[in-house]
């Protein structure tokens, strides 16, 4: 039986206020927060010795990473967020066709492609902040040959059926583009089956590692040196040959990492990633979703509205919550009873990770009993 408690412990940031904001930041274990400390206490002392050491450990950690979605290693690169990710695939499958989009995702979703010169259309989604099968197709044109979207949607909490959009992808010969930032590491997020051409994440969310560096997920079929549209140092099949008057690119994703990893960044989210193995990744979102479904009661019987329950098991850590106070007045009224979420349109998101517990859902409804 998994020890919650012993587990919240590593997390300082718990004890001393009720934290249901991990969607916005999440707070780091002592043991992420330590290896990042060490790396820089190490380069403090000893320069850049440990160099040989670092490009190991970079590799420990994109094993890790690609073990937790069912990828190979091959297939992962470290970069500097999801945005930047973003980018980087936008740029690599430009003239592949137009791409369809939903409205109201994250911006970091949407503007690669707008900015990109691809052509664009969005389909409309539905109260729940996800479109349906119909709304894609309805907005697909002939031209369409990508879908883009957030797979847990940022402000709702509506997460998509991974396995229904591969086939939806498939059926009419579309690349599959996911924004996992919101699920991956609360959520299961399993590419084994090639649902999804390519995955961004960034690391300061539900993976708990902090800012400074996105996770890039590109299918091995789709990193042909070729279609390489940036390239660094590190980019080459051998870097330290240091050939500059030929390209002899890499076939791994690792190099669209460019140039040197941000190993203090990297190094933390392997231990968060050591934690989140140790704990089960099953048992982390079977925990999240029994705290998230609490949550949402809490919430509705505080009176304030939810979205229609359409998302059936696909739930995510996420509850969004409208009330007839201004959202962010509600925000900082919470604040004010050490009950920190986010202010997102008209009301609030809360969001529970493994770490959270039932007396952080208590004061919760605790702070809205007393403030509404």
């Amino acid at each position: 039986m998994t020890d919650w408690a012993a587990y919240r412990a590593e997390f300082p940031a718990l004890a001393t206020q009720t934290y249901l904001n991990t969607a916005a930041g999440a707070p780091m274990s002592r043991a992420t927060a330590s290896a990042g400390r060490e790396y820089y206490e190490a380069t403090a002392a000893d320069g850049d010795v440990h160099w040989d050491e670092w490009l190991a450990r970079v590799e420990d950690v994109r094993e890790l990473t690609a073990e937790m979605v069912g990828a190979d290693a091959s297939e992962v690169a470290f970069v500097q967020n999801a945005s930047a990710a973003m980018n980087l695939i936008a740029a690599r499958l430009r003239g592949e066709g137009d791409v369809l989009l939903v409205r109201g995702d994250f911006p970091s979703v949407t503007y690669p492609w707008m900015a990109g010169g691809h052509g664009v259309s969005f389909a409309e989604p539905g109260e729940g902040g996800g479109a349906t099968d119909a709304a894609l197709a309805a907005a697909c044109t002939p031209e369409t040959r990508i879908l883009a979207l957030g797979l847990v949607h940022y402000r709702s909490g509506f997460r998509y059926d991974l396995e229904a959009l591969g086939q939806f992808c498939r059926e009419r010969d579309l690349l599959l583009v996911i924004d996992a930032t919101q699920g991956l590491g609360a959520v299961q997020v399993d590419l084994s089956a090639g649902h999804a051409d390519f995955m961004v994440s960034s690391g300061y969310k539900w993976l708990n590692s902090g800012y400074g560096f996105g996770v890039l997920y590109g299918a091995r079929k789709h990193m042909q040196p070729a279609a390489h549209t940036a390239a660094g140092w590190r980019s080459a099949r051998d870097p330290y040959a240091l050939v500059s008057d030929r390209l002899d690119l890499s076939d791994r994703a690792a190099a669209l990492e460019l140039g040197h990893p941000p190993f203090a960044a990297i190094f933390g989210l392997g231990a968060a990633l050591v934690m989140q193995r140790e704990i089960g990744h099953v048992a982390i979102e079977n925990r999240v979703l029994q705290l998230a479904a609490r949550m949402r009661q809490i919430v509705i019987d505080a009176g304030l509205r939810v979205a229609p329950d359409d998302a059936g098991d696909l739930r995510s850590g996420i509850v969004y919550a409208e009330s007839e106070m201004a959202g962010v007045q509600l925000r900082d009224e919470l604040l004010g009873q050490d009950v920190y979420v986010s202010a997102r349109g008209d009301g609030i998101r809360c969001s529970a990770h493994y770490y959270n517990d039932e007396d952080d859902l208590d004061s919760l409804a605790a702070g809205l009993g007393a403030v509404l």
